[in-house]
């Protein structure tokens, strides 16, 4: 028997997420839960991941493991890879046709090469990577697992040509688009705390996520409109500090948000603004459209592919405050027309860039990475 994309029926697949919060486990939790509809489907955790009671309540039969707390713990744990043969016993006792690699994690390289009989498939979220985070030793632990993988998945057709310059061939990348990131239906609806508009900043806050310029562009709008930024998000602000304290009606919440907390920030926003200077894609959009909230971002990377400008939300070049400011002006001063293209990006990702979407696409990443195996 097999399912509708051809994958055999009660495959086993074993779902490798080892970091401790963000979006990686969010995105494990999704594909592992939906993947285990038609497939037998493992999960190998951090018993340090912040949302292992999501866990809980779904079929997936999922393993906890120790990882390092620390820069010296990882360190140590490549060194001396006692930990990670833990996982690797466990995963030969269950003896999964595939491993799947939801998220980049320096154990990643050490357990593909240790199972290098088994096929495995590895997303991609930054082919070209980020210049603010942490880089050469990253960059070299992910490109050893990337060559080690029988497949690679990137989120957008954007990706693709950065990837090939890592020197992976385009015949191995697979394209398949994230799906939504919260679930409003978990969102508590609390009252709103203001009688304006509000615009939302949310994620870790480097350098080149551009929030300096959106504050340049705020100073524009506000000019004009009443209206109150927040920005969301753990990082150093030091060098938008002299910016911040110009700025009236400007909130501020440094430092990491749990995933409980992340709906109450959008259900009181109006707005999400996206002004990278540089970009792959975003998993921000994604939580935007689960909450039917229009978004304003920038023409780089992927982003393009995630939003249609005009009709689920606006694209503006990256880097310039004038056409930023002026996006936001629009927004603020057509709410109707806003509210509109919330729902647009909504339905767009409940339609195309849905879970079950992407899971269909994710088997067929699969069965080509099996089918290459049994080649080899």
């Amino acid at each position: 028997m097999v399912a509708p994309t051809g994958l055999p029926v009660n495959m086993k697949i074993a779902v490798i997420y080892l970091g401790r919060r963000g979006a990686g486990e969010k995105i494990a939790l999704e594909l592992a839960r939906h993947l285990n509809g038609a497939h037998e489907t493992f999960a190998f955790l951090s018993q340090h991941a912040e949302n292992l009671d999501g866990w809980n309540g779904t079929a997936v039969k999922f393993h906890k493991f120790d990882t390092y707390q620390n820069m010296v713990g990882a360190f140590f744990s490549l060194i001396i890879p006692f930990k990670t043969q833990k996982i690797v016993e466990r995963i030969r006792q269950i003896q999964p046709d595939i491993l799947l690699f939801p998220m980049f994690h320096p154990w990643n390289a050490l357990i593909q090469k240790t199972l290098c009989d088994i096929p495995s498939v590895v997303y991609v979220h930054d082919p070209r990577p980020h210049p603010d985070i942490p880089g050469w030793f990253y960059e070299k632990l992910e490109n050893r697992s990337i060559h080690l993988a029988t497949r690679c998945v990137v989120m957008s057709e954007a990706l693709k040509p950065a990837l090939v310059q890592r020197g992976v061939s385009s015949k191995i990348i697979d394209v398949a688009p994230l799906g939504p990131l919260s679930d409003t239906r978990t969102m508590p609806l609390r009252g709103r705390e203001r009688d304006f508009p509000t615009l939302l900043f949310f994620g870790r806050i480097v350098r080149y996520k551009g929030l300096e310029i959106l504050l340049d562009a705020y100073e524009r709008v506000k000019k004009n409109i009443l209206c109150r930024l927040v920005i969301v998000g753990e990082g150093n602000i030091q060098a938008y500090r002299k910016k911040l304290a110009r700025s009236s009606n400007v909130k501020m919440v440094n430092r990491w948000v749990s995933g409980e907390e992340i709906g109450d920030f959008f259900l009181q926003s109006d707005v999400v603004v996206l002004p990278y200077t540089s970009a792959s894609q975003s998993g921000v959009i994604p939580i935007a459209a689960a909450f039917g909230l229009p978004v304003i971002a920038t023409l780089t990377g992927g982003l393009s592919e995630q939003i249609e400008d005009g009709i689920s939300g606006w694209l503006v070049p990256a880097g310039d405050a004038v056409a930023l400011a002026d996006a936001i002006s629009e927004a603020l001063l057509n709410i109707e027309e806003s509210r509109q293209r919330g729902r647009a990006l909504k339905e767009r990702y409940e339609k195309l860039l849905s879970w079950a979407q992407h899971t269909r696409q994710m088997e067929q990443s699969l069965l080509k990475a099996q089918q290459a195996q049994g080649r080899k």
